[in-house]
């Protein structure tokens, strides 16, 4: 389910979905993915609150081939 998507989103779009099952504090509030240039980006964000209690979404991005299988990772 999750290739078919990443194979159907267009340059410039993508999601995120909130993280239902998070074991510790540290672990992102949303992850989803996004495509920019024909690249795959891994995006992951945390729900913070800043000084003035004002509620703000605090992310990171990073480059990732999500069709890449974890047996052909090797350094």
């Amino acid at each position: 389910m999750k290739n078919e998507y990443l194979q159907s989103l267009l340059n410039g779009y993508g999601s995120m979905n909130a993280v239902t099952n998070k074991k510790n504090e540290k672990q992102p509030d949303y992850q989803g993915w996004v495509k920019l240039d024909g690249k795959f980006y891994e995006v992951a964000g945390w729900v913070k609150f800043g000084k003035s209690n004002n509620k703000f979404l605090s992310i990171s991005i990073q480059e990732k081939n999500p069709f890449q299988n974890e047996q052909d990772k090797t350094i």
